[in-house]
């Protein structure tokens, strides 16, 4: 499967189900706004919570309490596991990422580990063993 990227730069996903051992997952389904970058993988990333939470993570602040970074890399395990990507644009990405700056949980995430996310480097180091 030949990946343009240009094509699917900023995507959504259907509603999910959260996770159990984040904090939000009282914060009812989630639908996760997705930023790739070049290397396919998610560089920005913005959690919009059926509550109305809105949590973002980018390459620097890929994890806290209430989730995570994306790490899996645009390809066919990626549709697999999210589906058909619902494109956006640019402009509906950037709104929620701004908006997610004045969500409450904003002032409340703890610190990401100071590590890069380790994906990134497995990946850079040739050493990725993940989905293509």
């Amino acid at each position: 499967m030949s990946i343009d990227i240009d094509s699917v730069r900023f995507v959504k996903s259907r509603p999910q189900v959260t996770r159990d051992y984040y904090e939000s997952h009282m914060w009812g389904t989630v639908v996760v706004y997705m930023a790739f970058e070049d290397d396919r993988f998610v560089g920005r990333q913005v959690d919009a919570y059926e509550n109305g939470y809105l949590v973002r993570y980018d390459r620097l602040h890929w994890q806290d309490q209430f989730g995570s970074l994306a790490d899996f890399r645009f390809g066919k395990l990626w549709i697999k596991h999210w589906g058909q990507p619902l494109v956006i644009t640019e402009q509906e990405f950037e709104i929620k990422w701004s908006e997610a700056e004045q969500s409450p949980p904003f002032a409340l995430r703890h610190p990401s580990p100071e590590m890069r996310p380790p994906w990134i480097d497995l990946f850079e180091s040739g050493q990725w063993q993940g989905q293509a």
